[in-house]
Parts: C-alpha cells; sequence; structure tokens
C-alpha cells in the first residue's frame, strides 16, 4: 500500500511540473501547420489559423486562436464561411487522454459566419468527411466518444444568410449566446441576445438531444423567441434528414404583422388592414411551408378557427385552408364610410387602396356567423375566397342577410392601377326594412322581398364606382308597407276636391297622408331596372294593395343621387276594388337621396282632363246659369269671368299638390 501511494504521488509531483514548466517550453508555432492541416482534411474546407496561437495549462488547460478562418465552399460568393477575431479554449486533459472532450472554457469572440444556398438548393456548410474511405475510419476511431461543454459564449458575433432559391437574406447582429452542454445525450440549452433583421432578438432553446441529431435521429426542440414586438414559442419533434421537418404545438403573437413580414423577407404594401396576426396550433412543416391543425388564428379583427396552410417558399406568400369564425370583419379592408348628419352621404370622392390584395395569395373556405362589410350586415354564411396576384374572386354559395337566404359573387381585380369589381346577388325573404336603414340610411321600406343584381364597376373612389355601374336585376316585396305616405288617402283627397272645390281643405289632406305615421300598404311591390353608367331605369313599377293598385316608371341617377320616378296609383272605396269607385291620381317621387319627395304629379293631372276640372272648380266656366223657378226671382248678373289661361291653373294645382316645402331657420 506503502508503495501504491509513494507512485502516486509521484505521478502528481511530475504532471504538476509539466504543468509550470511546459507552457514556456513548447513551440506551440511548430504545430500551428499541422493544425491547419488537420483541420482542414477533417472538415474538407481549407482553415487558416492567425500567427497568434497559445498554449497554457494553469490555471486551466486551454487554447487561444486568433484570425481563425474557415474558406468558403467552391462556386459561392465570398472567401469564407466563418472567420472569428478569438477563440479561448479550456479542455479537460484527463478526459482527453479517454477520447472524450470536455470544455470548460469556450469563448469566440466577433465570429462571423456567411451561410448560403443556391438556386438549385445548394448549400456552402455542407461539409465533407474525408477523402478516403479509410481516412473516415480512422476518424472515427480517434473522434470523440462524447462532448461537455461548459462556459461556452458567443460574443459580438454576427451571422448573414442569403437564399438564392427564395430571393431572400437574412442578417443578425450584435450576437451574444450562452451555450449550455454537459452531455451529447443531454440536453443542449442556448439563450442569448442578438439584432436580427434590425429588430431587438431574444432566444431561449433548449434541444434534447444533439447525439439524436448528429445520427440523424429525432430530437425535441423547446424554443421561446421575441424579435421586435412578435413573440413565439414551440415544442417540436425535429428530424434532420435530406430536409429538415418539425411537429409539434407553437403559438405566435404579431402585433406589428408589416414588421414580421419584413422579416421573413416580405414587403407589405401599405393599405388598409394586415395589421396584426396570432396563431397557435399543432404544426408540421419544413423549410418553406408548413400546415397548421386544430389552429386558432387572429387576423386583424377577426378570429378563426381550423385549419391553416402556409407557403413561403415564394417571393409572395401563400396561405389556405379552411376555416370557421364567428365574426368575419371585413371593415379594415375598405374605404370608411362617409358620414352625414341630413341622411343619405354623397359619395366620397377619396381614393380606395386595395393594394392590400397584393399582398398574399390564398385559397380559403370559410364558414361565418356574421360578416361586416361597412354599414351592411350578412348572417351565417359560406364561402370560397380566392387572392391570385392581387385579384380576390369571392363565392358565397350560402348567403343569409337579414333573414333571407341566397348565394353570390364578388370579384375585386387590384392588379391595375385602378380596381375594377363585378358580381351578382340573389336572395330571397329578405327583411326589407333593416336593409333599407343600413343600405339607404332609412327604414321606410316594410316587407319580405327577393332580390337579383348583376353588376360590374370600377374606378378609385366611391363617386367613380357609382358614375361607372352598369347592370341590371329587380326587385319583388311580399306582404309590406311604405311608410311615411298613405297613397290611397291622397288618391281620395284629390277625389274630393274634384266634386267641391276647398284647396284649405285638400292641403290638409294631402299634408296628412304624408304624416310619418302613415303607411301604403301592399301585398306586391315589385319592379325591374337597368344600369348604364350609373343611370338606374326603371321601366315597370308595379304596386298592388288593400285600396291601392299602382304602375310606374322612370329614372334615378346614382352619381347625383337624384330620383325622378312617375306612378299612377289608383285608388278605390272598396278593399278589392269590386263594385266601388275608382280614383286615378297621378303622382311623382323626386328630389334626393337624403332628401326624397312625394307629390302629386300635377303636370300630369292636368294634361290628363285636370284643366277643365280646375276651370268648372274655380268659376264655372262655360255652364250656363239654371233658370230661376216659377215666382223666384231672376239672380242678378254677374261680372263676366275670364276663362283662366291653362298656365295658372297648372300653378294652382301645383300650389296645392306640391310637396310641403321644409321651413328654415329664418322662417
Amino acid at each position: 500500500m506503502s508503495r501504491l501511494f509513494f507512485f502516486l504521488v509521484s505521478i502528481v509531483a511530475v504532471v504538476l511540473a509539466v504543468a509550470v514548466f511546459a507552457p514556456g517550453l513548447i513551440p506551440t508555432a511548430a504545430f500551428k501547420p499541422r493544425i491547419e492541416t488537420a483541420a482542414s482534411a477533417a472538415i474538407g474546407r481549407e482553415v487558416a489559423i492567425g500567427d497568434e496561437l497559445s498554449f497554457r495549462l494553469l490555471p486551466r488547460a486551454a487554447f487561444h486562436v486568433e484570425a481563425l478562418t474557415i474558406a468558403n465552399a467552391e462556386g459561392f460568393d465570398g472567401d469564407y464561411l466563418m472567420r472569428v477575431a478569438e477563440a479561448d479554449i479550456g479542455v479537460n486533459l484527463f478526459k482527453l487522454l479517454t477520447n472524450t472532450v470536455e470544455v470548460d472554457r469556450f469563448v469566440l469572440t466577433e465570429p462571423e459566419i456567411n451561410l448560403a444556398r443556391k438556386a438549385d438548393g445548394a448549400v456552402n456548410w455542407n461539409f465533407a468527411s474525408g477523402d478516403a474511405e479509410d481516412t473516415v475510419d480512422n476518424d472515427s476511431a480517434r473522434a470523440p466518444r462524447d462532448l461537455h461543454l461548459g462556459d461556452v459564449r458567443i460574443v459580438d458575433g454576427r451571422a448573414h444568410y442569403s437564399d438564392a432559391a427564395g430571393a431572400k437574406t437574412y442578417s443578425a447582429e450584435d450576437v451574444d449566446l450562452n451555450i449550455f452542454l454537459k452531455s451529447l445525450k443531454e440536453p443542449l440549452e442556448v439563450d442569448g441576445k442578438m439584432i436580427f433583421q434590425g429588430e431587438p432578438t431574444t432566444v431561449d432553446m433548449v434541444l434534447t438531444t444533439l447525439a439524436d441529431i448528429i445520427a440523424g435521429e429525432p430530437s425535441n426542440l423547446k424554443l421561446d423567441v421575441t424579435i421586435g414586438a412578435t413573440k413565439a414559442g414551440a415544442d417540436l419533434k425535429i428530424e434532420t434528414g435530406e430536409t429538415l421537418r418539425y411537429s409539434g404545438p407553437i403559438d405566435m403573437d404579431a402585433p406589428d404583422l408589416p414588421a414580421f413580414a419584413a422579416l421573413i423577407g416580405t414587403q407589405l404594401a401599405d393599405a388598409p388592414g394586415f395589421d396584426r396576426l396570432s396563431l397557435s396550433g399543432d404544426v408540421d412543416g419544413g423549410d418553406n411551408a408548413l400546415r397548421l391543425t386544430d389552429a386558432h388564428i387572429g387576423f386583424d379583427e377577426i378570429e378563426a378557427e381550423g385549419v391553416l396552410n402556409l407557403d413561403w417558399s415564394g417571393a409572395k406568400p401563400k396561405a389556405s385552408g379552411v376555416l370557421s369564425t364567428d365574426k368575419l370583419d371585413l371593415r379594415p379592408y375598405m374605404p370608411p364610410p362617409t358620414t352625414s348628419s341630413e341622411g343619405f352621404p354623397e359619395w366620397s370622392t377619396a381614393k380606395m387602396d386595395f393594394t392590400s390584395l397584393r399582398n398574399v395569395d390564398a385559397d380559403f373556405d370559410i364558414s361565418a356567423n356574421a360578416i361586416f362589410l361597412n354599414d351592411l350586415e350578412i348572417g351565417e354564411s359560406r364561402l370560397k375566397l380566392r387572392i391570385d396576384n392581387g385579384r380576390m374572386t369571392t363565392d358565397i354559395p350560402e348567403l343569409a342577410m337579414y333573414g333571407g337566404q341566397g348565394s353570390g359573387r364578388l370579384v375585386v381585380n387590384a392588379r391595375g392601377a385602378a380596381p375594377s369589381f363585378s358580381g351578382n346577388l340573389d336572395m330571397n325573404a329578405i327583411n326589407t326594412q333593416p336593409m333599407s336603414l343600413d343600405l339607404l340610411k332609412h327604414d321606410n321600406l316594410l316587407g319580405l322581398g327577393s332580390l337579383k343584381f348583376d353588376f360590374t364597376a370600377s374606378g378609385a373612389s366611391q363617386e367613380a364606382i357609382m358614375s361607372s355601374l352598369n347592370g341590371d336585376g329587380g326587385f319583388d316585396i311580399a306582404n309590406g308597407a311604405l311608410k311615411g305616405v298613405n297613397i290611397a288617402k291622397i288618391a281620395r283627397a284629390v277625389a274630393a276636391f274634384q266634386e267641391g272645390f276647398n284647396p284649405a281643405a285638400l292641403t290638409t289632406a294631402v299634408t296628412a297622408a304624408r304624416g310619418a305615421d302613415e303607411t301604403t300598404d301592399f301585398s306586391e311591390f315589385l319592379s325591374n331596372f337597368k344600369i348604364t353608367n350609373g343611370l338606374v331605369n326603371t321601366p315597370t313599377i308595379s304596386l298592388n294593395g288593400p285600396y291601392l293598385t299602382m304602375s310606374g316608371n322612370g329614372e334615378i341617377n346614382l352619381p347625383l343621387q337624384t330620383i325622378d320616378l312617375r306612378l299612377s296609383p289608383r285608388a278605390t272605396t272598396t278593399v278589392d276594388g269590386v263594385d266601388g269607385r275608382t280614383v286615378a291620381v297621378p303622382m311623382r317621387v323626386g328630389g334626393t337621396f337624403a332628401n326624397p319627395t312625394i307629390a302629386i304629379d300635377a303636370e300630369a293631372f292636368l294634361l290628363s282632363g285636370g284643366v277643365k276640372q280646375i276651370r268648372d272648380l274655380l268659376g264655372g266656366i262655360g255652364k250656363p246659369k239654371p233658370a230661376p223657378a216659377d215666382g223666384e226671382e231672376a239672380a242678378p248678373e254677374a261680372e263676366p269671368q275670364q276663362e283662366i289661361p291653362e298656365e295658372k291653373a297648372l300653378r294652382a294645382i301645383e300650389s296645392i299638390f306640391s310637396a310641403p316645402k321644409e321651413e328654415t331657420p329664418d322662417q
């Protein structure tokens, strides 16, 4: 035992002596060519070391290298793949003798890495393992069985990645990382910070295990990253074979979507919407694409669930999938509606920007409980949305709107300088009152109706679109009413006027018939129309109801927002018009969308025989005086009556029949 103890003490003394005196005796410069040659052969790439190469044993065994360079692969731009200003490497010599590398200090100062991928997929970080089969075997025999890392740091590093296949570049500056690896078979932990694509970035990563990655076996990766305002986390299964594959739960929140898009090499057009994006779900993906199942997606004001596919292999990302959402809010992508305190607003001349359709290509099946499109509210619907290079096609096979059901199609083409639009709508059983309130800014039309409408238009503003609108269609409304007017009551008032001249009573009756609480009930109200450059022509208008039938025609000028409709109502004294008296009174709807008017069409009334009636009522023109009865004295002769000119009769009847003028503040 004593001899064994003396032997061990002697060995320790020799080791201490070598540790004290060897660094001054070993000519490290003599080993520099051998180190460069061995390293170059190991990785199949030229390795160069600067003249400042040193080695020490105390306080720990360590190498210090300056100006370490690894050459770039042949055929790639740039002289080097990696360049390191300084490297401090501390190793456990006793472990090295057992074919195990245990690094207790590994500090790379100002490393610079340039990674590149060509258009054909070739990369510059694909190292060769040796020039001959026996070399590989020998290298494998000498390779360490395990690797242990202690204090491992990257200080003030830089990295650049150029992808010619995807036409993208990425860069990182001020890279400061801490790395911990107890064993190849235990987790590799990395945390640190950098400036990635100009944004402050923090990284916290755990990979289990590095041995599996080296052997080409699946491993697990936990990752938490913050890049600017964007945060992302993942717990993934990683497979590194011929291509990178990953799967597992992920989550991401990008409150500034344009900034995040710039990070991944996509420039979003400066247009409404595309403000934020959040994702979570189970991912299955690779280098250039991924599929997210059980996905929860937040995009601007839209919250959706389903399956999402993303592909960023090309110059423009493409999204597709099957999604469902409670509310599909499209208002952020539309110009804000013009508001007015005087009813219907004027068309806006502000430029409408649809260039956001050029940001991404898409192909989605979407079901929604509600869709918001400015003032228009759509109920439970299903739509097929496709975006191809700035052209959006939305097919809506199932459309619920204002209690009705139908289908529709909308095409918005933003490829050119000015957007163009086309589409169609076919709806049944619509509740017309809330629809007219949203679209026309009044609720004076009641009933259940059907609507068909085909249209085309172009222009960069509401005003331009209304001026270029072309199309045709029609509507049919059943069992409803027109609020604010009682056409049958107006007709009966005119009939009473014809029987006995009382202008004051007629004016009062007509005014009362246009009261806010009055209605014109109908069983059917229908019309068809044709639109040419914003001018709506209505060749047929038909209304049938109790005590009333009505026909008509006219024009509506959409650009000027003016109305000119001529109506021919026929009022009866019985509900069904049988065995009763019928009164025909022409009427006219005019004014503007903001201030529509309805009144007796005095001109048509007079031309249809009203002039004679007015003349008779105002003076009994042409009527002989009745002879006095027996025993009665003859009435005194009146002054000779002058015939009333037609123009004067027209002015008289117009003053009675016209719509009342609105009072001004000065009146």
